[in-house]
């Protein structure tokens, strides 16, 4: 047999023997480990918030009032749903936070145009906040060069 496997067949039988709950290190007092620091994006979440939150009032408003043909409301309800990944993206660590961020930022450039020129011009002007603050998050904006 080699040491390796001899190495291995005994810490095996010494993990099987220890008792359970016992740890070979001293216990750790409850300041010694501080909790992991939150990962949030500020700037994704303020931008999920500002472009989901304004549209879907809008299509409240539509859909109480009735000003105009609750059909709009529809549209808006979509737009506004769009911003939700961004929100929730934010407020979870995910690996691939960045990337979501750009897919809900293409997608809202691409409401804000359909927008523009379907339902009026000032749902682009309320979009483009929203929008630059996604692209900031996203690092597409103001992003720091990494130096290796």
């Amino acid at each position: 047999m080699t040491r390796r496997r001899e190495a291995r067949r005994r810490h095996r039988s010494e993990r099987r023997d220890r008792v359970p709950g016992a740890t070979a290190s001293a216990p750790r007092t409850p300041s010694a480990s501080p909790k992991p620091p939150r990962d949030i994006s500020y700037t994704g979440l303020l931008g999920g918030l500002t472009g989901a939150i304004p549209v879907g009032a809008r299509s409240v408003d539509i859909l109480v009032s009735g000003d105009v043909s609750r059909f709009w409301a529809l549209p808006l309800f979509a737009i506004a749903a769009v911003y939700l990944p961004a929100v929730y993206v934010s407020v979870r660590p995910f690996e691939n936070r960045r990337k979501v961020l750009r897919n809900v930022l293409t997608v809202s450039l691409v409401a804000m145009v359909l927008g523009a020129v379907f339902i009026s011009v000032q749902l682009a002007g309320l979009l483009l906040i929203p929008s630059s603050l996604l692209a900031i998050a996203a690092g597409m904006l103001f992003q720091r060069r990494e130096h290796p």
